[in-house]
């Protein structure tokens, strides 16, 4: 018996071992299959795999989920182990081989701060005492790439679910900006515009995970203050974004260090709301609050003296009362 087990074992890959993991997790097999970019065919083929190889259930519906069996309850800890071991193994050989011969850092970076950082990282000041970076867009898979060291770090609003990724708060978005055409009607009004000027236009924002998926801040502020409800659109990037705000006349607020894209669209203008206005969003929705996203100390490949510069080039970027044009590494 005991060698027909293992057996069957030894058939099964890392794959489907990786199915009962995020099965167990997740509690649905569609949520694992849109998880590890698979078919959902292919899932059922592994879970049966598995049901095979351990002569059990393993997974059982109810409540519309799959709940695990006593003998899965007891298998998790292990093949998370396993799995682990896959990863270090992953680790030492691609450590042993890195094909970074230029020694640069990789870092994933979330939403808001991707042109900003780009500029304070690329001054010679910065380049000298950093060494040379390169920076990606935080995806769904960077958490992914971060854990397995093909990424050094990570800098984001989202919360991965990897609990083995370490994540320090490095600061909160403190300014907002709003941005339109030059020739919108709104730049007529005084320099303090105001939250219920802004709700008088129609509205654009982009969907942030973690932040506002559910719904607007300025949106929620419109319910709680009895203001008309907001001619509003969302969108999904920064390109799409540009576009609404130039073609259908629409307004936009985005955290101040975004306003470094807009820098490139000659017809729009930006401008800071001020302290008040930004208050009274804060009081109906926190305002993102970025991570520092990161492997244990041991599997770090850069300097506690580096991740200090990078945290602290972060947090001033996001606390300086000026537009992203005027703020240079040190000022």
């Amino acid at each position: 018996m005991a060698s027909r087990l293992l057996k069957q074992l030894c058939e099964l890959d890392i794959f489907t071992l990786m199915v009962f993991k995020t099965i167990y997790e997740t509690g649905h097999a569609n949520i694992t299959a849109r998880e590890l970019s698979v078919s959902a065919p292919k899932i059922s083929r592994c879970l049966s795999s598995l049901r095979l190889a351990f002569d059990d259930e393993l997974f059982y519906r109810r409540q519309q989920k799959l709940k695990a069996t006593p003998l899965a309850e007891n298998l998790y800890r292990p093949v998370c182990d396993f799995i682990q071991s896959v990863y270090q193994l992953e680790l030492q050989a691609s450590s042993s081989r890195d094909c970074r011969t230029d020694g640069s850092l990789q870092i994933a970076i979330g939403y808001g701060l991707l042109s900003a950082l780009s500029k304070v990282f690329g001054q010679k000041e910065m380049t000298d005492k950093l060494g040379k970076v390169r920076l990606y867009k935080w995806q769904n898979d960077s958490a992914d790439l971060i854990h397995s060291g093909e990424l050094d770090l990570g800098i984001s609003i989202e919360i991965p679910d990897n609990q083995e990724l370490q994540l320090t708060t490095v600061g909160e978005c403190r300014e907002i900006g709003m941005v339109c055409r030059k020739d919108h009607p709104i730049w007529q009004h005084s320099s303090n515009i105001t939250l219920e000027e802004i709700a008088r236009y129609p509205y654009v924002y982009m969907t942030i995970k973690n932040f506002n998926e559910k719904i607007e801040p300025l949106e929620l502020y419109c319910q709680q203050e009895n203001l008309p409800p907001l001619e509003m659109d969302s969108v999904e990037d920064i390109e799409e974004w540009h576009a609404h705000l130039l073609t259908m006349n629409s307004i936009g607020l985005v955290p101040a260090t975004e306003l470094c894209q807009t820098d490139r669209v000659s017809e729009l203008k930006c401008c800071l709301l001020s302290t008040s206005e930004v208050e009274k969003l804060k009081r109906t929705l926190a305002l993102p609050c970025y991570q520092l996203i990161e492997r244990s100390d041991d599997y770090r490949r850069y300097s506690t003296e580096q991740r200090q510069l990078i945290t602290d080039v972060v947090t001033r970027l996001l606390s300086f009362r000026v537009l992203p044009e005027e703020r240079q590494f040190g000022t």
